[in-house]
């Protein structure tokens, strides 16, 4: 008779019959670490830092040294690092704690609790046009010589101590001037209240025949007036539609070239390039039939999920956008599940885990999982995040979170987690993945040996049989083992050491399953009728 065999363990597949399974999958698996082709545990979550109760946001700052602040929220919130060659704060953006925000170093982590203080993410707009009086021109040096006439007209903008400028105020109605007279210009309006550091005031003016604002001058913030004596003007004025981002802007997203993206309302609102102040209203990007729920990032491309089907937008810059809408009608139901990985991006739909990368869309957990399976997890409660190439989804399925981990390339098993987390961070630049578990912020991967679980697939025997013996290999005991047959709990032993050993007897059976549990690697586990047969498996 043939010896089984149980190795590869490739995780568990709940969609196919458990008696047509493949021999390296199984109908269980519980705190496996994939990728080594044996049943290994992942190693507990160790504790790094605590975090004040009710986060379900965190956020590691301070990624240019070795000291770990941490950054929490209540709500969901959103954060990208500011691309900026020049800055030495970590200066960073984020959503959804209130109006669009952004912190460094400096205000961030003056004291704890993290983030300390922040300011708009966003200069305010002046909103009333400059007082003009044109003065009256003095005399022509040479008697009767015409004046020359021109037609102009003025507008302001309110300058910060970063440099930060805002959009223009509304023009001045156009005045008529000889270009000798002295003009004086004011009325520059009150900053808004906030912590905006507006420090300066920069004027800008047109000329005869053009409606493009150029530089004329710039003075301190609060004077009430100044002039314009006929300098020469200086350059185009740049901020003509840089708009603060909207107030409900969310699901803050770093793209490429310096290019920040979020939704507001239905649309999808791009910064100007290196500019992450200024929100143009003209880059929107509004999905047809849909409502935009979460955005993702690989390569140069944004993947926006919707309540319907996605769009991908691709372009070296905000104002040359393309959009594709996909062929894949799977909607977004968590946005927290929504995760960039590099070769793709992964979310929730009601059919199962979705994937969208350079190869293509496709449901990873087809095949794995059936609709009903993935039902079961409460798909609208996944938050999802990145290790080692892998998806970790956390999820809450009415018992208390649990989690599992599946490879969108190559996903042949889905391997589940007795626990999961309402928060998640990756820190990129130390590859490490943080759990939030309570109040505990803990580094995964970095603790004792989890408990790791397996069982195999239903062997159907040509006939009622009864084994006799079987042999766990592992790189070290105790190991737990279980035999079931015919769906019945036959056999538990503890197994302490690589040798054979004998199995009870007085029944047959034609469906056998094997299970085993430890804190140890396991690389297989055999079961024959006779000592001699697993001598020579």
């Amino acid at each position: 008779m043939t010896v089984i065999r149980w190795a590869g363990f490739e995780g568990e597949n709940r969609a196919v019959h458990p008696k047509l399974l493949a021999e390296s999958l199984g109908t269980l698996s519980r705190n496996q670490k994939p990728g080594r082709g044996d049943l290994r545990p992942w190693k507990a979550p160790l504790n790094a830092a605590t975090a004040p109760a009710g986060r379900k946001t965190i956020y590691r700052m301070g990624r240019d040294t070795n000291v770990h602040y941490w950054l929490s929220w209540t709500g969901r919130v959103h954060v990208a690092r500011i691309s900026d060659a020049t800055d030495t704060t970590e200066r960073t953006a984020y959503t959804g704690d209130g109006v669009p925000k952004w912190t460094n170093t400096t205000m961030a982590l003056a004291s704890a609790p993290y983030p300390t203080s922040s300011r708009p993410l966003g200069l305010p707009v002046p909103s009333s046009a400059p007082l003009i009086t044109v003065g009256v021109a003095p005399e022509p040096e040479i008697e009767g010589t015409p004046p020359t006439m021109e037609t102009v007209s003025y507008c302001y903008t309110w300058v910060n101590d970063m440099g930060w400028e805002s959009a223009p105020s509304p023009p001045s109605a156009l005045v008529e001037r000889d270009v000798t007279a002295v003009v004086t210009v004011g009325g520059f309006g009150t900053v808004p209240s906030g912590n905006h550091q507006v420090g300066k005031v920069r004027v800008y003016r047109t000329q005869t025949g053009s409606d493009q604002f150029m530089f004329l001058r710039e003075v301190a913030y609060g004077t009430s007036s100044t002039t314009d004596d006929n300098r020469a003007t200086g350059e185009t004025l740049a901020s003509l539609t840089w708009q603060p981002p909207p107030s409900d802007l969310k699901c803050l997203t770093a793209m490429w070239n310096g290019m920040l993206a979020g939704i507001s309302g239905n649309s999808v609102r791009f910064c100007e390039a290196y500019v992450p102040y200024a929100w143009p209203v003209e880059y929107d990007v509004i999905p047809p039939n849909a409502k935009p729920v979460a955005l993702g990032v690989f390569g140069q491309s944004l993947l926006v999920l919707t309540d319907g089907r996605p769009l991908l937008v691709s372009g070296s810059g905000p104002d040359s956008v393309d959009q594709q809408m996909l062929d894949i009608p799977q909607s977004c139901v968590a946005p927290d599940s929504v995760v960039s990985m590099g070769t793709g991006v992964a979310w929730a739909s009601d059919d199962g885990l979705c994937f969208y990368g350079s190869g293509g869309a496709k449901i990873i957990t087809a095949g794995l999982l059936t609709r009903e399976d993935w039902q079961a997890l409460k798909p609208s409660s996944v938050i999802g995040q990145m290790y080692e190439g892998l998806y970790l989804g956390s999820y809450d399925d009415g018992s208390g979170r649990k989690g599992f981990f599946i490879d969108p390339g190559n996903p042949k098993g889905v391997f589940f987690l007795d626990t999961g987390y309402t928060a998640m961070h990756l820190d990129e630049f130390r590859d490490q993945l943080f759990v939030l578990d309570g109040d505990n912020i803990k580094q995964w991967d970095a603790g004792a040996a989890m408990t790791v679980k397996a069982r195999s697939k239903v062997y159907r025997q040509t006939k009622p049989t009864n084994f006799a013996c079987a042999e766990v290999v592992a790189d070290g005991y105790p190991v737990t083992f279980r035999l079931y047959a015919d769906g019945e709990l036959k056999h538990t032993q503890t197994v302490a050491d690589a040798e054979p050993f004998r199995l009870p007897s007085g029944y047959r059976a034609m469906n056998f399953q094997l299970e085993v549990e430890g804190t140890h690697a396991i690389q297989a586990v055999l079961m024959g009728q006779s000592m001699a047969e697993l001598a020579t498996a």
